[in-house]
């Protein structure tokens, strides 16, 4: 259709701007489907993830997490005590002094793994601080 005066092109613009605006809503509409079947998969995740273990996962949590203590730090063997001021570390110099000339996998960082074994790693740190205050 041609437009040959003012009010055909004001309707021509209404129609065009009605058209969009109908797109736009299935478009959103779509949109909230796709959030709500990833809501509803992301709590499945986190019911799963989140429930209790059993007790063969709880004992293979605790063997690996040993295992990364032992393979990836030396944390066991590390004072928390400066070797040449006699000062007590912090948590995240006596972590560093721990992680040094560790091999991690190209892809973890040693801030990363530090984050991840947090509350490990602070178990024997606190220990050992508890101990140089005897």
């Amino acid at each position: 259709m041609e437009i040959t005066n003012c009010e055909q092109y004001v309707l021509s613009e209404l129609d065009y701007e009605q058209r969009r605006n109908e797109r736009l809503a299935a478009e959103n509409n779509k949109l909230a489907k796709q959030l709500d079947a990833m809501t509803k998969r992301a709590n499945g995740y986190s019911r799963i993830i989140n429930r209790p273990k059993t007790p063969i996962e709880a004992l293979a949590d605790k063997v690996m997490r040993e295992e990364m203590l032992t393979r990836f730090t030396y944390a066991e063997v590390t004072d928390v005590k400066s070797a040449f001021s006699g000062r007590l570390l912090d948590f995240d110099e006596w972590c560093h002094d721990a992680m040094r000339y560790v091999a991690l996998a190209d892809d973890v960082g040693e801030e990363e793994f530090t984050r991840f074994m947090h509350r490990d790693l602070k178990k024997i740190y606190d220990e050992k601080v508890a101990g140089c205050s005897k």
